[in-house]
């Protein structure tokens, strides 16, 4: 036989084979139906709620304001994600919701709620909004429940939780920075002062060795120098004076000598000063002290013996004119006027030189402090550099620290009034109509397939223990004879009768599995709780 007419036949056989065997299609697809939708109806329905949150930025420009929150969003939704599913949140939302409160979740421990309870939740980050704006500032909040209204409700707390937490860890954030600027900038402050009572201290320290005052030390030290130069001028022209003096001194006093009688031959210092009168002792005294203080022995000595003279004329009446020789008397008188000038004149001269001497030497020691200043002012300039240095680190510092904690309570007073960026519900969850597990479109694939597949199961394992011969091709096989003629099945009438039941029972069974396999896809695509409404609504007609 040729490949086609093989065809045919085997094509004829498998037909024929379907129509011998079709109770076992027909009554596992209509089984698998009923199982199929006692499973739709009977399967714990999970129920889906979405809540979109958009991510709105802050309202106030950021070049007016700079937040303190830049994180991206990714990271503070995952923050709060983790807040969400921590053991207390997870505690309140089933005690504000009333989750696992059925008699099948009394036996469950609470550690089983909680990772039951974190199974569902879920929060997808920028997967709501890029059909809108294809962009991940979006986030959706996503529960599961099996009761639509828990899930609805549930979701759309977690929503609200989402958006108070947001707020509540803003604003934590910004007034956790505000304080903490606040006290770094008041133990900056404090650091600013104790370096600024420090460049107090070492500026009053070193006062006339600083280096600004450099210049007016090396001005002070030219003048100091130029009042030196004239003071010894002056001290030289006062010795040279009082040298002058004492030669003229000496000079007169010849002159005077001469006038007077000569002293006898053994006459000595002490018996010339016995034989002088009062006033030229104290002439004498005065020279003395003009040499020699007043603690020097000739000097206590003539005090003593002009005390005594002053006391003797005193008690004695003056002498008359008559006694006294008119030449000597007049030597002695000019002597003493000469000496009393002389000795006026060089108390004079040796007290400018004292004081030109003071004034030298304190000029010197003033030229001596300027110099040392003028020496020491490199090393105190370093020293000041070092401490303003540092100065100006610390106040740079509590500079950029102010700034930071202005732009920190600005921050702060922006997020409590809440301008900055914020969560806000886009799409709130509503009330899920179908659920998303079972999954009611596969369940249906999946029973059609089992349907067919079991009774195909079936078929085989029947054909294959079937010893029978039923196919022509496979009798000449087993024979090893070619087949002349075929004689076909004659039909009685009651052959016929059972032939028209069987094919009624068929078309029957035909439609029950029709009916059930309609029924199902209402179930499937029009929901079954929908369904079973119009079911009972009907009834209740």
């Amino acid at each position: 036989m040729s490949a086609a007419q093989t065809e045919s036949l085997n094509i004829g056989y498998y037909l024929t084979l379907v129509s011998r065997r079709r109770w076992f299609i027909i009554v596992p697809f209509c089984l698998a139906m009923i199982v199929g939708m006692v499973l739709a109806v009977k399967l714990p329905k999970v129920y889906e709620a979405n809540t979109l949150i958009l991510v709105q930025p802050q309202r106030v420009p950021e070049k007016v304001v700079t937040p303190v929150v830049d994180s991206d969003i990714e990271s503070r939704i995952s923050t709060l994600s983790q807040q969400i599913m921590s053991r207390s949140n997870l505690e309140r939302v089933m005690d504000q919701y009333k989750l696992f409160s059925d008699s099948d979740s009394g036996s469950m421990l609470m550690e089983d709620k909680l990772e039951n309870l974190r199974k569902r939740i879920k929060v997808e980050v920028g997967r709501g909004a890029r059909s809108r704006r294809d962009a991940a500032d979006s986030f959706s909040v996503v529960y599961r429940d099996r009761n639509p209204q828990t899930a609805m409700r549930v979701a759309n707390g977690l929503a609200t939780f989402f958006i108070d937490e947001n707020l509540k860890s803003r604003e934590g954030i910004a007034v956790g920075t505000s304080d903490f600027l606040d006290a770094e900038l008041e133990s900056m402050r404090k650091r600013l002062e104790e370096q600024e009572q420090l460049l107090k201290k070492f500026r009053e320290k070193n006062m006339g060795e600083l280096p600004e005052q450099l210049d007016s030390n090396l001005r002070i030290l030219d003048s100091l120098k130029s009042q030196l130069t004239q003071r010894e001028d002056s001290l030289r022209s006062a010795r040279v004076s009082l040298a002058a003096l004492e030669s003229e001194m000496s000079i007169r006093q010849g002159a005077i000598a001469a006038m007077l009688p000569p002293p006898g031959p053994s006459a000595t210092g002490r018996e010339n000063e016995d034989q002088m009168s009062l006033d030229q002792l104290k002439d004498k005294l005065a020279g003395l002290r003009a040499s020699y203080t007043d603690q020097h022995p000739d000097v206590v000595r003539l005090k003593t013996r002009i005390g005594r003279l002053e006391k003797e004329q005193a008690s004695v009446p003056p002498a008359s004119d008559k006694a006294v020789e008119g030449g000597a008397a007049t030597g002695r008188y000019a002597s003493a006027q000469l000496n009393a000038e002389v000795v006026r004149q060089k108390t004079v001269l040796l007290g400018a030189i004292r004081a030109q001497e003071g004034e030298v030497a304190r000029v010197s020691q003033e030229i001596r402090d300027h110099q040392r200043r003028i020496e020491a002012t490199p090393r105190r300039e370093q020293e000041l550099l070092t401490i303003k240095r540092d100065y100006e680190n610390i106040k740079s510092s509590y500079n950029s620290l102010l700034s930071r904690k202005i732009e920190a309570d600005i921050a702060v007073n922006m997020e409590k009034k809440q301008k900055g960026e914020q969560f806000q519900v886009i799409d709130v969850a509503r009330l899920p109509q179908k659920p998303i597990s079972p999954d009611l479109p596969k369940l249906f694939m999946i029973t059609i397939a089992a349907g067919i597949g079991l009774g195909a199961a079936f078929i085989f394992l029947l054909e294959t223990m079937d010893t029978s011969v039923r196919r022509l091709d496979k009798l000449e096989e087993e024979i090893g004879l070619p087949v002349l003629a075929m004689v076909p099945r004659i039909f009685t009438s009651g052959d016929r009768r059972r032939h028209r039941m069987v094919m009624a029972a068929t078309t029957m069974s035909i439609v029950v599995a029709l009916a059930l396999t309609s029924a199902f896809a209402v179930l499937v695509f029009n929901g079954v709780e929908t369904t079973l409404e119009l079911v009972r609504h009907t009834a209740g007609v």
